[in-house]
């Protein structure tokens, strides 16, 4: 999904603050803290924000704010790398 402007980007980073809270999302990678996004100087030209579910699904937060390109986008799932011996 990509955002149309730059609130609706910030409205997907303020839920995503609250569900990390809760525990529902894991944060496994960031190129600055969430509340970055909010302070009045931005964190930079490039943001990203990387997401994982219990499951090992994986969501991404990017933001280009030089082009002004964001999106919101699951990640492709790894293959499961269990064996099943017999």
């Amino acid at each position: 999904m990509n955002f149309s402007s730059p609130r609706d980007y910030r409205d997907i980073a303020r839920q995503l603050i609250e569900i990390v809270g809760q525990g529902t999302f894991r944060m496994v990678k960031a190129s600055c803290p969430l509340e970055d996004l909010f302070k009045p100087q931005g964190p930079g030209d490039i943001v990203i924000h990387d997401f994982e579910f219990a499951c090992g699904q994986r969501f991404s937060l990017f933001a280009d704010t030089y082009h002004g390109r964001a999106s919101w986008q699951a990640e492709d799932k790894p293959p499961d790398q269990t064996k099943t011996i017999q």
